[in-house]
């Protein structure tokens, strides 16, 4: 598009005979490209803002918006949309060049803005689009902000159901602790009935046993009683004459066992 190459050098001894034409109505439609220089050489612009500043034809209103730079050259996209807010010739515009705490400024040079055919232009004013920018920054904060109350909201509505999802998962893990308490005691109440169970058993056991040994001793003594009995009694016949009788009879002990007793004896 319309790019219009002007030299400008910071130590301010030009005549100012550079003159970049605009025309009102116009948004960006033209390009103003300054080559700038210190006492003649290229000034190296690297790490450096810097911005168009100029006196609308008025005299009484201002402008200043940003440009870019790289190497020696700045380049800026007119705004006419302010920068032209006023039609006239004007002779007061500079580039300033920011660093930190350092500004510089260049050369003037002139501004011819046409007028434009149209009508209802845009009243006068003085712009500084790096209020624009603080401005639209706020704006952009305010919205922000408004978007973060809602988003606080919605987390703050998310929050609360996780909490009653908690508050539901707690109940219902008090409620399965208890019944898991209780199923335990049942347990516990089960296995001590059947240790109780096993004790009386072993212990009836136990004397089942003993009464068997008792009874297997009861009957080894009435065997043997039996026994010697038997024996005595072949002893009796081989010492007794033929003419003596003698008569037994068998009794019943506690144990239940029976042996033969001598309850008499005659003489024929």
């Amino acid at each position: 598009m319309n790019t219009q190459t002007i030299e400008l050098d910071i130590d301010k001894r030009g005549c100012g005979n550079n003159c970049i034409r605009i025309a009102q109505g116009e948004g960006g439609g033209t390009t103003i490209k300054a080559l700038i220089y210190d006492n003649g050489g290229e000034l190296s612009l690297s790490g450096y803002g810097a911005f168009l500043v100029a006196r609308l034809p008025d005299r009484i209103h201002y402008y200043r918006g940003s440009a870019t730079v790289s190497g020696n050259t700045i380049t800026y996209v007119c705004d006419e949309s302010k920068l032209a807010s006023v039609p006239g010739y004007t002779d007061e515009a500079y580039f300033e060049i920011v660093k930190d705490d350092f500004l510089a400024q260049t050369e003037r040079f002139a501004l011819d803005i046409l007028r434009s055919a149209k009508e209802g232009q845009q009243p006068a004013q003085s712009w500084d689009n790096a209020i624009d920018d603080l401005i639209r920054r706020g704006e952009n904060a305010a919205a922000k902000s408004e978007q973060a109350v809602t988003d606080a909201g919605r987390a703050l509505n998310n929050a609360n159901a996780a909490v009653n999802i908690c508050k539901s998962a707690t109940d219902a893990a008090n409620t399965a602790t208890g019944k898991a308490n209780a199923a335990t005691k049942s347990a516990t109440d089960a296995a001590s009935a059947a240790n109780a169970a096993k004790t009386n058993a072993d212990t009836a056991t136990s004397a089942a046993n003993a009464a068997t040994n008792a009874a297997k001793a009861s009957k080894d003594s009435a065997d043997q009683a039996a026994a010697d009995a038997r024996k005595a009694a072949e002893e009796a016949r081989g010492s007794v004459s033929a003419d003596r009788q003698f008569y037994f009879k068998r009794i019943t002990d506690e144990n239940g066992d029976t042996r033969p007793v001598l309850v008499d004896m005659t003489v024929s």
